[in-house]
């Protein structure tokens, strides 16, 4: 007889599960019928003079037939390169492979090198100003804190700075060609992260480890990033650290995995303080598996509060470490910076690139305010209020803004990994990704790659919704936190590909049960025939499929499901972006 206890702990799975679905099942839809592209857009400002926003989100019907072929052929190919005879849950020996995915994860740090090293990319925006800030302290400069300063309006960016300070004591102040190879370091150790947490979760009953590795490598935007000077790849690799020790100790409680988990966590929210989302569903994960234990099974129980006490004792220390550093490097002077909740006025503020995207707003309140952060604050306050009353009268105006501002950081397959490139080499007439063919060709593949990996995932909510483990809830409920925060927070796609890469194995996992699920109905059919029960039933399941593909089609091209599923309000004036639009000149310039 199963206890109340644990029919709770399971209805809160499901209920994770079941947000998590719905998010999945949206973002697929959006997916297969419309896409987002970042590029050059000119127009018209109330002054009449001309200016270019080289941010602007373009929001574009998909060709929605490309994504449901590759689905129907990767589904052949499952069941074609299935071991006969070899069990349920057997697939082929290649992928198998014990050394696949290591060479997956050694393959994807030496790509990410040769990326830095086609391009010797110099840093840009914020990214300069942290490497910079970083040179500046290691030199005894200390007037990015002085009022108005980049420390002293972005306090919290103090930990990254510390991170560069380190590293430019060992290769050197500006070495931005070593510091981006170090990140590629960091990319393939978060991939191995990916496989090894994949083999905890799902070793007995499905191989998923080389073939999460295999797909962090195919996930090319994310080894763009080894680009990207700031905290969102070396915070990945630590907080995937602390994800998979904190696996390793709910199986065997060791001291070691403890100390490791904690600490990893804690330092991958001082290098981006976004991971603390990471932070919030590992401790939840590990709740749920106290919910779980029996009463008889203390010692577990204890356990397992130590670690969420060791996990928040890190993230307090790291906090308290980085306002330290603050005050030591500013005459003992505490920096508060900007509000907060400024970045959330500004999440639900238009912006020149798209709805909730950066619009200057942070700067500009606190500047009006003369630095002051309780005035700054209290205006910040009066603003938010203002903003929810005004989406509170006109909640169709307020549900088109969320549709455009989801779409624009979460359909957009590139995740601004092109973005990042552009304008920052003096090698960028020969890089191939951002010439015209270059540019079609990757945005082809990584725009069917992102909905491959969305239905995946889907199939993963589905064929183990009833048999998934708590352990395995960690990955879904850091999708759902990272949703839901930027929802309300800035957005952009730099802040999505913190938790897209959390789908891959999940997506691996829902494709390995879709091949035993295929494999068992191919079966009935092969001993009984399509004319039996199992056949009727299969083909009755086929025609329904059929019918709401066929069904979601046509409503594709209604106003309604534009308006709620699919943006797509550029369709008409884009200039395909990712073929044509290279030079200024050639950008479409709106009255």
């Amino acid at each position: 007889m199963v206890s109340g206890k644990v029919k709770i702990i399971e209805w809160l799975k499901r209920l994770v599960l079941i947000l998590f679905a719905l998010m999945i099942g949206y973002l697929l839809v959006a997916s297969i019928f419309s896409t987002c592209y970042i590029g050059g857009y000119r127009y018209m400002t109330p002054a009449q003079t001309e200016e270019i926003n080289v941010e602007h989100t373009f929001f574009i019907r998909d060709n929605y037939l490309q994504h449901f072929v590759v689905f129907i052929v990767f589904s052949f190919l499952l069941l074609m390169f299935r071991v006969k005879g070899g069990g349920k849950n057997q697939v082929s020996k290649f992928a198998d492979n014990k050394y696949l995915g290591i060479a997956a994860c050694i393959a994807a740090g030496i790509v990410s090198v040769l990326i830095v090293l086609a391009g010797q990319y110099d840093p840009k925006f914020d990214q300069r100003h942290v490497v910079e800030a970083a040179a500046a302290l290691n030199a005894h400069d200390y007037s990015d804190f002085e009022v108005g300063g980049y420390l002293h309006v972005f306090p919290f960016q103090m930990g990254i700075v510390i991170y560069f300070r380190l590293l430019s004591w060992l290769f050197g102040s500006r070495n931005y060609i070593a510091f981006e190879i170090v990140n590629a370091v960091w990319i393939a150790a978060a991939y191995y992260f990916f496989m090894k947490i994949a083999d905890i979760l799902w070793s007995k009953e499905h191989r998923c480890k080389s073939g999460t590795a295999v797909l962090c490598l195919l996930f090319a935007p994310f080894l763009m990033y080894t680009t990207f000077l700031y905290g969102t790849v070396v915070g990945m690799a630590f907080a995937l650290l602390s994800f998979y020790m904190m696996l390793l100790y709910i199986a065997e409680p060791k001291t070691g995995y403890l100390l490791i988990c904690a600490v990893s966590m804690g330092l991958a929210t001082v290098f981006k303080s976004n991971y603390a989302i990471y932070m919030i569903a590992e401790i939840i994960c590990i709740a749920f598996k106290i919910l779980a234990d029996k009463s008889s099974e203390r010692k577990k129980l204890y356990g397992r509060l130590l670690l969420i006490g060791m996990i928040l004792l890190c993230f307090i220390i790291g906090r308290a470490g980085v306002s330290a550093s603050i005050r030591n490097a500013n005459h003992g002077e505490e920096v508060k910076g900007i509000p907060m909740m400024a970045w959330v006025v500004m999440g639900l503020q238009d912006g020149k690139g798209a709805p909730g995207w950066y619009n200057a707003y942070n700067n500009s309140i606190y500047e009006s305010n003369d630095y002051d952060y309780d005035k700054a604050q209290e205006a910040v306050m009066n603003d938010l209020k203002a903003k929810i009353k005004g989406m509170a009268h006109r909640p169709m105006t307020t549900i088109g803004f969320f549709v455009k501002k989801v779409s624009s950081q979460w359909n957009n397959p590139t995740f601004q990994s092109l973005w990042i490139l552009e304008g920052r080499s003096a090698r960028e007439d020969s890089i191939w990704m951002l010439q015209e063919k270059g540019r079609a060709v990757y945005i082809f593949c990584v725009n069917l790659l992102q909905t491959w990996i969305l239905a995946g995932t889907f199939l993963y909510t589905v064929l183990r919704f009833k048999k998934s483990s708590i352990e395995e809830i960690i990955l879904p409920v850091t999708f759902v936190g990272g949703f839901i925060f930027h929802l309300f927070w800035e957005a952009e796609g730099l802040y999505a590909i913190l938790y897209f890469p959390l789908l891959i194995p999940l997506s691996v996992c829902g494709y390995k049960e879709w091949a035993v699920w295929l494999d068992a109905r191919r079966s009935e059919i092969m001993a009984d025939g399509w004319k039996s029960p199992a056949g009727e039933k299969l083909k009755k399941k086929i025609c329904a499929g059929a019918v709401v593909a066929v069904i979601f089609c046509v409503l594709s091209y209604t106003t309604p499901f534009a308006k709620l599923l699919a943006r797509n309000d550029d369709t008409g004036i884009f200039n395909t972006y990712t073929q044509e639009i290279v030079n200024e000149s050639d950008i479409p310039l709106e009255q």
